[in-house]
């Protein structure tokens, strides 16, 4: 018996109906531009099928139930690799990798994603292969009237759906301001985890592998809580957008260290030649210049050392600063003293006594310093 045809004129229930009474057992094969589709029966009873035989539906929808381990998949994979007569459902069954009762359930609703997806077609042309083994038949196997039913239910719910949500090109996001308090079923709540403002439906129904059906549906009722949007108007991508708009009348500040290393660069050389003048003329006593020197050498501490300036010369540039160090009206002679957290103050140089231990490197980099600010 040879059976094929046009979907034109038959119905895919009718096609169903007629192998379902004759018991027939092999595949039904349904093409149209881009795509094609197979069931297959044992006897008149559905036992599979893929909507597109380019990808392993029941094979994803197994990988992303959770109830295989990563160890189980990869050895299934490389046996269905290497072999041409098993498919991946088998192979796992074969390896005891997945409870009995969890493959029974995960393959019933394989078979009616498949049914439902193909009853969808408006066009096509289908062929019936006779005797056409099932390479992922793990035994379970449901009644064509049963199928046809679920699928048709699914079809009046899927008639309800958004039209954003129904296309699996739509890319959704999280809603940041939802209606209601958030209450979530653990399913519910794996399928928000995916939403990113990026990834596709289609992206979404790949990752889970539950099933086209299955996944918009509930993709929907999140839309509909107010949880997940279809549009970026209230979206993350929606307050970027605000933020980038109001950061567009700010304006950089140059980090602290770039303008440190500015103000040593131009202060450098002048600061060296400074030093160089200063210094040549303080008269330092002879025993004082001993002990200097023999500290630099014994690598003395220098935090908490006083020196003594007796007249200094100031530039003018700096003789009205706040609390500067000496004034050309009172050229009273001054004391630069740093105390041990860095803080330099200015003090009559009458009030400290000559130290004949005074650090002279010390002396030299205070100097730097006055005149640097």
């Amino acid at each position: 018996m040879r059976l094929e045809g046009s979907l034109d004129a038959f119905s895919l229930p009718d096609i169903f109906s007629l192998l379902s009474m004759t018991k027939k057992t092999g595949g039904l094969h349904l093409r149209r531009s881009g795509a094609h589709g197979v069931v297959w029966l044992g006897d008149g009873l559905i036992s599979g099928g893929a909507s597109d035989l380019s990808r392993l539906a029941l094979g994803r929808r197994l990988a992303g139930s959770g109830h295989v381990s990563d160890e189980q998949l990869r050895e299934a994979v490389e046996l269905v690799g290497s072999a041409q007569d098993i498919g991946l459902a088998r192979a796992l069954r074969d390896a005891s990798a997945i409870d009995e009762g969890e493959l029974h359930t995960l393959v019933c609703e394989h078979i009616v994603d498949t049914v439902f997806d193909l009853m969808r077609w408006t066009e096509g042309v289908f062929e019936f292969v006779i005797d056409e083994a099932n390479v992922d038949d793990v035994g379970v196997t449901l009644e064509v009237e049963e199928v046809v039913t679920d699928a048709r239910h699914r079809l009046d719910t899927w008639a309800t759906i958004d039209e954003g949500v129904a296309s699996l090109d739509t890319v959704l996001s999280l809603s940041l301001n939802p209606d209601i308090d958030p209450s979530l079923q653990r399913d519910e709540w794996a399928l928000l985890a995916l939403i990113d403002g990026r990834r596709t439906i289609s992206d979404i129904v790949d990752l889970c592998g539950r099933g086209e059906y299955a996944v918009i549906v509930a993709l929907n009722e999140l839309v509909t809580k107010g949880l997940i949007r279809t549009e970026e108007s209230e979206g993350v991508a929606a307050l970027q957008h605000r933020q980038d708009l109001v950061g567009s009348l700010e304006t950089e500040v140059a980090p602290a260290t770039s303008i440190l290393a500015d103000v040593l660069a131009d202060n450098s050389a002048v600061g060296e030649a400074e030093i160089e003048t200063e210094t040549a003329s303080l008269p330092v006593p002879a025993e004082s210049e001993a002990a200097a020197e023999a500290d630099d050498d014994a690598g003395s501490d220098d935090n908490e050392q006083v020196a003594e300036i007796s007249t200094l010369p100031r530039a003018s540039s700096h003789d009205d600063v706040d609390g500067g160090l000496q004034s050309h009206d009172h050229p009273e002679p001054l004391a630069a003293a740093v105390s041990g957290g860095g803080v330099l103050t200015a003090v009559p140089a009458g009030a400290i006594e000559r130290d004949p231990s005074v650090n002279k490197s010390l002396l030299l980099r205070l100097i730097a310093g006055v005149r640097g600010l």
